[in-house]
């Protein structure tokens, strides 16, 4: 049975997908969850990420065969006031399917990140976007911190859509 909720809870209920997921997702990724579930339909699925980009809540970052969307900070913190307004049964079963599939996720959609150390108080940083096995960008930052490190790995995985956007954006002007 469809489960139907009012416009902004589905909306609050695809943001709180998004954080909990904590990497960026293509558009069938995001659709496969919300169809097998009976969340949404998909054209009000569709139409509700293409809100969502609109107000700046999710991002995308657009390669040359994939989208990948991502929360925005102004999204986590939306989704910060409202989140209790989710159904507890529905929110068990989101972090449920993040923990039982973001690491093949991951895999699939090839944005990775990592780093090594090469001296004492010295790491390299990689950070990628893979498009079937080519890249399309890699950065590498030397810090001096694994904190640091793990850090800028962490915040990768979660917002390489924005940073490539904003890089991109940044060269081209």
């Amino acid at each position: 049975m469809q489960q139907l909720y009012n416009v902004a809870q589905n909306k609050l209920i695809i943001l709180y997908f998004m954080e909990v997921i904590k990497i960026p997702l293509t558009n069938p990724q995001i659709t496969r969850f919300f169809l097998e579930n009976n969340i949404v339909s998909y054209f009000d699925l569709q139409h509700y990420l293409s809100e969502l980009m609109e107000s700046k809540l999710l991002n995308c970052l657009e390669t040359r065969k994939k989208h990948f969307y991502s929360i925005t900070a102004a999204g986590i913190k939306t989704l910060g006031f409202f989140k209790n307004k989710i159904d507890s049964d529905l929110k068990a079963k989101i972090e449920s399917y993040a923990q039982e599939h973001r690491d093949n996720l991951r895999r699939e959609n090839q944005i990775t990140s990592s780093y090594t150390k090469i001296a004492e108080g010295q790491y390299i940083v990689t950070c990628k976007v893979l498009e079937q096995d080519m890249t399309i960008l890699e950065l590498n930052l030397n810090v001096t911190d694994s904190e640091h490190a793990k850090s800028m790995c962490e915040n990768w995985l979660n917002r390489a859509p924005e940073i490539y956007k904003d890089l991109i954006s940044s060269l081209i002007t």
